[in-house]
């Protein structure tokens, strides 16, 4: 199976930063992660990176490097799971 696009559920302190790596890792996949916290999502999207929802060394420079590329955040749900091949 060639997997292309994955959708993750959860932006906590294990889903946001492990999908922003798989998604610096793995060139040929997009990542979506989705959250019904829209707060959450929206600090994820925030254009100051200064300001994610939480710090670990290099994460902005990850989220910058991936975001609106092949890393993205939605409130969307049901969609955002059902375009995706793995779900988790």
């Amino acid at each position: 199976m060639n997997i292309k696009n994955i959708c993750f559920t959860g932006t906590g302190y294990v889903g946001g930063p492990d999908m922003a790596v798989i998604a610096k890792q793995c060139p040929n996949i997009k990542v979506t992660i989705v959250d019904i916290n829209a707060t959450r999502i929206a600090a994820w999207n925030f254009d100051d990176l200064d300001e994610l929802p939480f710090f670990e060394p290099g994460l902005s420079d990850i989220v910058k490097d991936t975001r609106d590329k092949k890393l993205f955040f939605f409130t969307d749900i049901e969609k955002n799971i059902d375009e995706a091949e793995i779900k988790q």
